[in-house]
């Protein structure tokens, strides 16, 4: 497989989440300026993203076929935000929380989704503010898997193909 950039992420978890699931209402918690909101808002699903810092979406993005590609600056203003951090009590009216560089929120989100008996998918790139116990020999992914498992999830993994942290977990 050859592995593309990590500026494609959002793209791949996008082609990934809608070859595995049908359309939803979904939070992207830590989801910044919004592309993977907005690409999956143009695959009809209902995203909402929850992010403390107030971000638009860009006016252009690169695709995968790597041509510069314009956005409707109409539809910039149309991706649903909440400019909060996140709090476990927000899962309610979700389907599926998803998490891609979600700081600090990656076990809210798995508390979040056991509590409220939702979906989760997470692509943790690195260990930030997160109130975790590192353990020898477990990795940063491997030690949320088993916090997933210890609250009732079973846990699937897949990679999606680009350079940098690229495995995705999620409840099976």
């Amino acid at each position: 497989m050859r592995r593309k950039s990590h500026r494609y992420r959002f793209q791949l978890l996008h082609e990934w989440l809608v070859s595995h699931y049908a359309p939803q209402k979904a939070a992207d918690v830590g989801g910044g300026k919004g592309l993977l909101a907005y690409l999956l808002i143009q695959s009809g699903w209902d995203v909402t993203v929850i992010d403390p810092a107030p971000q638009i979406l860009p006016r252009t993005f690169k695709n995968l076929q790597k041509v510069r590609t314009t956005l409707n600056i109409d539809k910039r203003g149309q991706i649903n935000r909440i400019d909060k951090p996140f709090e476990i009590d927000m899962a309610m009216d979700y389907q599926m929380l998803m998490g891609l560089h979600s700081h600090g929120s990656n076990l809210k989100i798995i508390d979040a989704c056991a509590k409220y008996k939702k979906n989760f998918i997470l692509l943790p790139c690195c260990v930030i503010d997160e109130p975790i116990e590192i353990k020898a020999d477990i990795n940063w992914l491997e030690s949320l898997v088993i916090y997933a498992e210890e609250k009732g999830f079973k846990v699937g993994r897949e990679m999606l193909g680009f350079k940098g942290q690229d495995t995705i977990i999620y409840s099976l």
